[in-house]
């Protein structure tokens, strides 16, 4: 049924197009043509033809509702499908904000630390030696500062800490 009726919308734009009066000129000229050159009036008791105008007019009127309601409730849905994954967004950056970036261990991840970072801190006791000499030789601008380890932080005796541009890292001995 629809590729019956869409086959005549071609001429029926063009002649819209036509009619600078818009839809009621339209309508004007398709009613003028129904009563020259047929007998749409005069053929069938006079409320036959009106009945049959009017029962168009509401099927089209109908369809013409419906398909818009479709369309707002679809633009509405996704309005909403939106606003969701907006505020979806904010809540996973607010939670990306808030989280925590001190973890609690337990205290075999402790103990494993800790070992690790005696470890460091032995490796680390000589590279220190070196760096006082160092700092005895320039031109004793630096004199006295502490240079930073491979993680851009520093080492100390019952702690250490590496820093990036994202976080800063803090190890502390536990005696």
């Amino acid at each position: 049924m629809a590729s019956s009726e869409e086959k005549f919308d071609g001429m029926l734009l063009a002649m819209a197009q036509q009619h600078p009066g818009g839809v009621v000129e339209l309508l004007d000229t398709f009613f003028s043509f129904l009563a020259r050159k047929t007998d749409f009036y005069t053929g069938a008791p006079k409320e036959t033809s009106e009945m049959m105008v009017i029962e168009k007019f509401k099927k089209y009127q109908n369809i013409a509702v419906a398909e818009q309601e479709k369309k707002k409730a679809e633009y509405e849905e996704l309005e909403k499908k939106k606003q969701e994954r907006l505020k979806k967004k904010e809540m996973e950056e607010k939670k990306a904000a808030n989280v925590p970036k001190i973890k609690e261990l337990t205290e075999e991840e402790a103990n494993a630390l800790e070992k690790k970072l005696s470890k460091d801190s032995d490796d680390s006791k000589q590279p220190e030696e070196v760096e006082k000499m160092e700092d005895d030789e320039e031109d004793g601008k630096n004199k006295g500062k502490v240079k930073p380890n491979a993680g851009n932080g520093c080492d100390f005796e019952k702690y250490r800490w590496t820093q990036s541009l994202q976080e800063v890292e803090v190890s502390v001995k536990i005696l």
